[in-house]
């Protein structure tokens, strides 16, 4: 697991323009058809199929996040399984800086001067999951939906199993994720573009400062130092 040791600036400038164009591209209106298209498709299905209002309401279940978020812990601890302690310390470290830069996200996300209500609160006639399965407490509405924090997570999780992980990981984690993601989506919680022109920005103006420059190797070496030093016996690196 190298990390980058200069800057990159070509990547910097790449990963910051693709940021902006997604934003920008939902701030001045290019995706509100298709936000509203893919919306009103799946607002559809809860009462034309069978069984589809209460799968998603199944989904949409806050248990089912902490299951999520176990088994993308389970694909970590699967590749830390198979590496040596001194790989493991720096996987550590980098589970550290993923959390640090989901809280920064979060917070820069709620600090944005934007207020949006979730399609199911902006659309009145909307059919709301949790009034037809109401058995199921299913998160299906938010008065500030942009960006999403569900998809800042996922976004920053596949951030860095693009950035660190072996690219086997990536061909099984990558749809895994986009599928989880989708409940949100599915229930009317979220706009498609909550998660693309909001989560999605956040997340690679992060990997940008992250990892095409030194700042998370110069990271991980200071935690790995403070670890060692404080919690872990340095025989296990020899």
């Amino acid at each position: 697991m190298i990390l980058n040791m200069t800057w990159d600036y070509k990547g910097l400038g790449i990963l910051h323009g693709l940021a902006f164009l997604l934003f920008f591209s939902w701030f001045f209106g290019y995706w509100q058809v298709l936000d509203e298209g893919v919306f009103w498709f799946f607002n559809g299905l809860l009462t034309s199929v069978p069984g589809w209002a209460e799968g998603v309401a199944f989904v949409n279940q806050r248990w089912i996040d902490g299951a999520v978020a176990l088994l993308m812990t389970l694909f970590v601890f699967r590749y830390a399984w198979q590496v040596s302690w001194g790989e493991r310390l720096r996987l550590l470290c980098l589970l550290l800086l993923m959390a640090g830069a989901f809280s920064i996200q979060a917070a820069a996300g709620k600090a944005l001067p934007i207020e949006r209500a979730s399609p199911t609160l902006s659309h009145e006639n909307a059919t709301r999951v949790s009034q037809l399965v109401p058995d199921i407490k299913a998160k299906d509405a938010s008065g500030d939906s942009f960006p999403s924090d569900h998809g800042i997570g996922f976004a920053t999780y596949l951030l860095f199993i693009c950035y660190r992980f072996p690219r086997r990981y990536l061909y099984a984690v990558a749809p895994l994720v986009l599928l989880l993601a989708m409940p949100r989506i599915l229930s009317g919680a979220h706009w498609l573009t909550d998660f693309f022109c909001g989560s999605v920005p956040l997340a690679l103006i992060t990997g940008a400062w992250l990892f095409h420059t030194p700042l998370a190797e110069r990271l991980s070496n200071l935690m790995s130092a403070v670890l060692v030093k404080t919690f872990i016996r340095p025989d296990r690196f020899e």
